[in-house]
């Protein structure tokens, strides 16, 4: 994945990696290798299970560019004026300002359960 994250740099493209069988799986070093983006599911190896929650990585370097596109949710807002319905949408400076949603209390407490007696990765993502 670094070497495919470099070469794809290098011709100029932004890197994402579909992570949906590798989370839980793979050791990752996602922010090491300079990886733009990643998203994954949970059910499979994270053993969430069907209706379990998605998850993505943004780099850092990203979170700051308000340029690129995202979908405006409620979440992704900044905390700090959220609550005063500003009418221009202003992302979080996090991968939270890709977050749409609040996540479903049912399928994050399976998650949870399941994160609690996987072993803990020995890496960083």
């Amino acid at each position: 994945m670094a070497g495919i994250t470099q070469a794809g740099h290098a011709a100029g493209a932004i890197v994402g990696f579909d992570l949906a069988h590798g989370i839980g799986n793979l050791e990752l070093h996602l922010h090491d290798w300079n990886v733009d983006f990643a998203v994954w599911c949970s059910y499979k190896y994270l053993n969430a299970g069907p209706g379990g929650v998605a998850g993505a990585y943004v780099h850092q370097q990203h979170c700051n560019n308000t340029d690129l596109i995202r979908f405006a949710g409620w979440w992704g807002n900044d905390p700090q004026t959220r609550f005063t319905m500003p009418h221009d949408f202003i992302p979080v400076k996090s991968a939270d300002s890709w977050q749409l949603s609040n996540a479903p209390v049912l399928p994050m407490a399976a998650l949870r359960a399941s994160l609690e007696i996987l072993p803990k990765p020995e890496y960083k993502i």
